[in-house]
């Protein structure tokens, strides 16, 4: 074969391999476009969606608490926020109990921390009654400019039993005044989060049934500052109070 038209065919056959190869480099390049999404380990970055405003009805807040930010997600690098409801009653407390988040992005890492920030909460309530559906927003936003992944000081406090805020003195009943009868009772009662009492009752009494209509009405008006457990306050059940009765001589 004339060594030109050798040449000729080599260039033309080498064309013809590149056209057939083309159609395969477009459809690889097309499908990764396709599959470059983003990772799960973005979660928490500041391109989610942005936290509603808070509705909180015309109340005041008195103490806004500070929430803990959760070791898991500041060793990771997770920025995010809770939006709560909740009601607050006629004295500005929030209740424990209605508590709901009703939004958490990232979800899984800030619902417990901001939970606890709003039991810690107070307002001033002028309409003097419960409020329902109160709407608060927790934001979670680390420090740019410190690139050590370290819980920041903190002054609140991680443990603390109960401290009794008020000291009640019971009445003296007319009739155990009149006959000169002294005795004491024991009242055991739960104590909120709030620290507030409730679920009074009699557990032991001396004379038997003298004082326990006097007992149960002076437990009732205690209050404490409740416990508290990893920085936040617990319900303590099964707290027991023993008031004396005694005559002067």
């Amino acid at each position: 074969m004339d060594i030109t038209l050798q040449k000729k065919w080599q260039r033309n056959n080498r064309l013809l391999s590149w056209c057939a190869l083309a159609p395969c480099l477009l459809l690889f390049y097309g499908c990764a476009t396709v599959n470059d999404e983003p990772s799960p380990g973005n979660a928490g970055s500041r391109d989610e969606i942005s936290p509603p405003p808070n509705f909180t009805r015309g109340l005041i807040p008195l103490r806004t608490a500070q929430p803990l930010y959760p070791l898991r997600a500041r060793n990771l690098g997770v920025e995010g926020w809770v939006m709560l409801s909740f009601t607050v009653n006629e004295d500005g407390t929030v209740i424990g109990n209605s508590i709901e988040t009703i939004q958490e992005e990232p979800s899984g890492y800030f619902e417990l921390s901001a939970t606890n920030a709003a039991r810690r909460m107070t307002f001033e309530n002028t309409r003097s009654q419960p409020i329902e559906d109160i709407r608060y927003v927790f934001r979670y936003e680390l420090e740019e400019d410190n690139p050590i992944l370290v819980d920041p000081p903190s002054e609140e406090i991680e443990y603390r039993d109960l401290i009794s805020k008020r000291y009640i003195t019971p009445d003296y009943p007319e009739v155990a005044l009149e006959l000169r009868i002294e005795g004491f009772a024991v009242v055991s009662f739960t104590v909120t989060e709030n620290g507030t009492v409730e679920d009074l009752q009699i557990e032991e009494a001396e004379p038997l049934g003298v004082f326990n209509e006097s007992a149960l009405r002076a437990a009732s008006r205690l209050s404490f500052e409740p416990r508290i457990v990893f920085n936040a306050p617990v319900r303590v059940e099964n707290v027991r109070y023993r008031f004396v009765w005694e005559l002067s001589d």
